[in-house]
């Protein structure tokens, strides 16, 4: 049975931060030295393009997406720790009831193995008695094989019954490991979208006025009936 607990490091993307399309004053090319020929000129580094009003959206929509995933699975990361400590503890129930189960079934054996034991004795000194002494010895006997079997339909029942709680115990773990396997997929796939996020948003500049615009609309819109 697998037990494992899955332990998520979850991360949230951090909002864009705002970047300012700027351009430094030129600087003079240098002059070069004489009989020296001049250096060739460094390339040029393209600037990244100003994310359009949409794109934004589309940007800050995901990041409130990643966000809202990342509390969730927090949240049922949370649950799932829970319902481990609780799968935990029926294990070491179910361990302790199969051990006095097992028990009562080997000390049931050892008296029905002594009764067996009794009857072959029984066997032998039946010669040897008293037809009174016969009827006391079966009486004996009899008394004993009841006592005995009296206690095999009570032990029975009590298996029967501790075998479908350990069914049902299968079962709850088979769905633990479900729900934790379930869990780390989609803490997988966040992680995905984080870094889809990064490259297509995390650098790309933006205008402030956008953002505002944008954020006022999501904010009207959740008050919206």
């Amino acid at each position: 049975m697998r037990l494992s607990l899955l332990v998520a490091a979850l991360s949230t993307v951090a909002l864009m931060g705002s970047v300012q399309a700027q351009t430094a004053p030129a600087k003079p090319a240098a002059k070069p030295a004489a009989g020296k020929p001049a250096p060739a000129p460094a390339p040029a580094v393209a600037k990244p393009k100003i994310m359009t009003k949409e794109e934004l959206r589309s940007c800050l929509d995901r990041s409130d997406a990643n966000k809202a995933e990342a509390a969730a699975i927090e949240a049922d990361d949370k649950k799932l720790a829970d319902e481990r400590a609780a799968v935990l503890a029926k294990r070491d129930d179910i361990k302790s009831k199969n051990q006095a189960v097992e028990a009562e079934g080997e000390a049931l054996k050892a008296e029905m193995a002594a009764v067996s034991a009794k009857a072959e004795e029984l066997k032998v000194k039946m010669k040897e008695m008293t037809k009174k002494e016969q009827q006391a010895a079966k009486a004996d006997y009899d008394k004993l094989a009841a006592d005995i079997n009296a206690k095999v339909d009570p032990h029975n029942q009590r298996r029967k019954a501790f075998l479908e709680e350990v069914k049902a115990f299968e079962a709850d773990v088979d769905g633990f490991n479900k729900r934790k396997d379930e869990l780390g997929a989609r803490a997988d796939a966040l992680g995905e979208k984080q870094d889809a996020w990064r490259n297509e948003c995390g650098n790309r500049p933006y205008k402030e006025d956008d953002e505002k615009a944008i954020r006022k609309e999501q904010a009207a819109a959740k008050k919206a009936p």
